[in-house]
């Protein structure tokens, strides 16, 4: 989404999965050219991810920051290597079907939204160029 802003390009959706703090590279600021942004996110063990809030809330909505705990939960992660065991509550989020499952349900409203013709207007007007 960075690198679209700076060309200029609008972002209908980003939905963050557990992602963490990387040297260089800062996710938990959402840039303005993102209209809504969800964030999935766990924080136990040494691997886990953080809350998400907008540079410009005027701009970009935070449909939620979800925090999960696998604390009791189990999720099968079956094919990965055995060292993701040392990072367990941070693979099984990306593992876990009922987080994709919510995944799945937020694309598809975005979708369904733009494909109205008063979202289609609306969208064709944040995506015009600014003189």
């Amino acid at each position: 989404a960075r690198r679209l802003q700076k060309q200029g390009v609008p972002v209908l959706l980003t939905v963050q999965i557990d992602s963490v703090r990387k040297r260089h590279e800062d996710d938990r600021v959402i840039p303005p050219n993102v209209a809504e942004a969800a964030n999935f996110y766990q924080t136990h063990g040494f691997i886990h991810g953080h809350p998400i809030s907008a540079a410009d809330p005027a701009h970009t909505k935070i449909l939620g920051n979800f925090l999960l705990d696998y604390t009791h939960k189990r999720v099968s992660c079956v094919g990965y290597p055995w060292w993701d065991r040392l990072t367990k509550a941070h693979t099984q989020i990306e593992c876990d079907s009922d987080v994709w499952d919510q995944v799945e349900k937020l694309i598809r409203e975005k979708l369904d939204a733009r494909n109205k013709p008063s979202e289609r207007a609306a969208v064709a007007r944040a995506s015009a160029p600014v003189n």
